[in-house]
């Protein structure tokens, strides 16, 4: 063998080498490329029933080690709404859930930077406005001496659908029309006032609670979400900024993997997500309430978004958004548009 052939096979070997440190370089990038921990968080209430199902069973983190990834999970449990959005933009956590107004506002005011979007809805449930006092029958019997308890008054859900009743009844610019007879209570703050009766006429709020308020002698419903928005529509869902969906693709697909096997456990296995719901909320609901709600026809579980454009369209109309989209899709992930919605 002379040197020149001794020369070309030491080249050959250091192509060899530089080419496997390569790969190992890369593929070591590509690791690190994904967030080693990361915090998901959940409020309080059966809507959010996929996510504690997740917390529970771990799925998400089943669902990562799937993926090869080894990424520590927390969860944040949190009661007030708007703090989910400030969690979300100060970077502390990377999947907020809550209603969609929430997420509206949120792709509205950074479609030009963080270009916040939705992962998947979570549930289809109305909402009842339930009052304590016969002569409130209806929207137009509240009077200046009447106060509504709302949770995140302004920014919930139940806000949205209010403005969007009075819109209806009073016409847009009129749309405000209850606001200042709204008092920020949680779910659980607002029934027991509700039930008490001394300051609050009325309150709006999502199962569970609005059925507990109903086998109270005296309470009556007023007002059906599906009502104002002709027909089911999604109660709460997910969402992310494009950042964290676009640098953490693995982390973001086990999340979403993650909340889909979550709600097929609930819709299959309905007694068992009831049992979950009510150990890790510790309320007064049996069992058999739960799966009561659960089993309900206007009640459904699921990550498709269901008449989202009715909470858009509105938004748009009354100056709340800036932005209108085209369709449900301009404001969820690609991942969530192949199961459909609206």
């Amino acid at each position: 063998m002379n040197v020149w052939t001794q020369r070309r096979g030491l080249l050959r070997r250091c192509a060899g080498a530089f080419a496997a440190f390569a790969l190992t370089s890369l593929s070591a990038m590509g690791a690190h490329a994904e967030v080693s921990s990361v915090n998901a968080t959940i409020q309080y209430g059966i809507g959010y029933l996929p996510l504690y199902v997740m917390r529970h069973n771990h799925l998400f983190e089943k669902h990562l080690k799937a993926a090869g990834l080894d990424t520590r999970v927390t969860w944040t449990q949190i009661g007030v709404g708007s703090a989910v959005n400030d969690a979300l933009l100060s970077g502390s956590t990377a999947f907020a859930a809550g209603g969609p107004p929430q997420l509206l506002t949120m792709w509205d005011r950074t479609h030009d930077n963080l270009k916040v979007k939705g992962v998947a809805a979570l549930s289809s449930m109305p909402m009842y406005l339930n009052a304590n006092t016969p002569r409130v029958k209806s929207i137009k019997d509240f009077s200046e001496q009447d106060r509504i308890a709302i949770a995140s008054a302004g920014s919930s859900i139940e806000t949205l659908v209010l403005q969007m009743a009075a819109a209806k009844h009073f016409g847009d610019k009129d749309f405000r029309h209850f606001d200042h007879l709204m008092v920020n209570l949680a779910h659980p703050d607002g029934m027991a006032a509700l039930l008490s009766r001394r300051t609050i006429t009325a309150q709006f709020a999502a199962p569970p609670y609005h059925y507990e308020e109903l086998k109270q002698p005296g309470i009556h419903r007023v007002l059906d979400s599906y009502e104002v928005t002709n027909g089911p529509a999604t109660f709460l869902c997910v969402w992310s900024t494009s950042r964290f969906h676009d640098e953490n693709p693995g982390t973001y697909k086990a999340y979403y993997d993650a909340l889909v096997e979550a709600v097929d456990f609930i819709n299959a296995h309905k007694r068992e997500a009831a049992q979950i719901y009510t150990e890790d909320e510790k309320g007064k609901e049996s069992v058999d309430d739960v799966l009561q709600i659960l089993e309900s026809p206007e009640v459904r579980v699921t990550q498709v978004p269901q008449n989202m454009m009715a909470y858009a369209d509105t938004m748009m109309r009354l100056g709340t958004i800036r932005h209108k989209p085209a369709s449900w899709k301009d404001f969820f992930f690609p991942e969530a548009h192949a199961a459909g919605g609206s």
